[in-house]
């Protein structure tokens, strides 16, 4: 059971940033739209793209946070895939203590970002 949970993990997350990546999703910031906003996450989507042309300035501007969200990100599936050969869920139990142990460094990085993002107009 705990491979299944995994590989559906990585199955779902690699068809959700390839569909928006692609461009077929078009997902709309709610405060982007609402309040005229950016919120820490503008910028992602281009950022990401960006990352995946190997235009790793063109990223940086687009969202401060998308190169190191991306690292993150294949860093947590390659041990996803460790934990699905060794049958296990360290991985996820690692990211809830890090995500409840850090919560406070997680939330002042995201206001920062959100500040850098509407600093210059993404």
């Amino acid at each position: 059971m705990k491979r299944v949970y995994n590989i559906l993990i990585i199955i779902f997350s690699i068809l959700f940033i390839g569909i928006v990546t692609s461009g077929s999703l078009n997902i709309e910031c709610l405060l982007k739209k609402v309040f005229n906003i950016s919120c820490p996450g503008c910028g992602l989507t281009r950022s990401f793209i960006a990352i995946f042309h190997l235009k790793f300035l063109e990223a940086f501007n687009y969202n401060i946070l998308g190169i190191p969200l991306f690292i993150g990100y294949i860093i947590i599936c390659i041990f996803l895939i460790v934990d699905i050969i060794l049958n296990r869920l360290n991985t996820l139990q690692f990211i809830y203590k890090i995500l409840c142990k850090y919560y406070i460094v997680i939330i002042f990085t995201l206001i920062i970002s959100m500040i850098t993002n509407n600093i210059r107009g993404i």
